[in-house]
């Protein structure tokens, strides 16, 4: 039975999607298997895995209005990847965006409906969000066990991360009291730049256990998985981010204390 996770910031540019392409591709490396969904309108999941707008067919757009089987939305990531599959969002216009805002907030239950019916099929559903606390956000965290959070490793992320702790806690008190913390993941990490040591120490003190160990560098290679159009670990298995992804969902299997919930101290 799957475990469901929302990757959640109210930032753009921490490596939500980073994270949601490269965490998946490592964990279905290690012969988990895991399926990856796009609620960001932007569409940068399925770039990550070659699929540009003009080419989607059916998405998650078509999956919530019921105009499509769940079967025909999943696709293949990866040759090399064969337990990784991802459901793109299927926005292509501004009128669809707004489809989509619409049909999540009326159809409350679409996305559990949709969750419920693949979770005997994957042991990790990632759903990717927007970088907004906005409707597709809150949906995710409603029909999701517990949350990720990346947080740049400079002082403007982590003045965030607080609004991103109420919204969650709204959520398991009113609408989905199992959700968890799955954890705060430091990404793009420069090693060279003189604040860094004291930015993660500020962040693991402020958030204690809640931090993963592992942190993810900064690292030119990662930024290419769009341009590449696949995971890092596809084509540079040796650099800093794909060994330190890699740590990261070893990290993650061997974690038997399961997620904390937002009010865990």
């Amino acid at each position: 039975m799957a475990h469901v996770i929302a990757i959640v910031s109210q930032k753009g540019g921490v490596g939500k999607t980073s994270t949601a392409v490269n965490l998946g591709a490592c964990l279905s490396a290690i012969k988990r298997r895991v399926l990856l969904i796009e609620l960001d309108p932007q569409c940068g999941l399925a770039k990550c895995f070659g699929l540009d707008q003009t080419d989607m067919k059916i998405g998650m757009l078509n999956l919530l209005r019921s105009e499509a089987a769940i079967s025909d939305a999943v696709l293949a990531a990866n040759p090399r990847l064969p337990r990784l599959r991802y459901i793109p969002s299927n926005v292509k216009t501004s009128q669809d965006e707004t489809d989509l805002f619409y049909t999540l907030e009326h159809d409350k239950d679409a996305l559990s409906r949709i969750i419920d019916l693949m979770r005997s099929d994957y042991d990790y559903i990632f759903l990717d969000c927007p970088p907004r606390l906005d409707n597709p956000t809150f949906s995710a965290l409603k029909v999701s066990d517990s949350y990720l959070v990346p947080i740049q490793c400079e002082y403007a992320s982590m003045g965030t991360v607080g609004r991103v702790l109420r919204a969650a806690l709204e959520i398991r008190r009113y609408h989905n009291t199992r959700l968890g913390i799955f954890g705060f993941l430091i990404t793009m990490a420069d090693k060279r730049a003189g604040f860094t040591i004291k930015v993660v120490q500020e962040i693991r003190e402020y958030l204690k256990g809640r931090v993963f160990r592992t942190i993810i560098p900064r690292d030119p290679k990662v930024a290419e998985c769009p341009h590449r159009q696949e995971p890092i670990i596809a084509y540079d298995l040796n650099s800093p981010g794909a060994r330190a992804y890699i740590q990261l969902a070893r990290e993650i299997l061997n974690n038997n204390n399961g997620p904390k919930t937002v009010d865990d101290r």
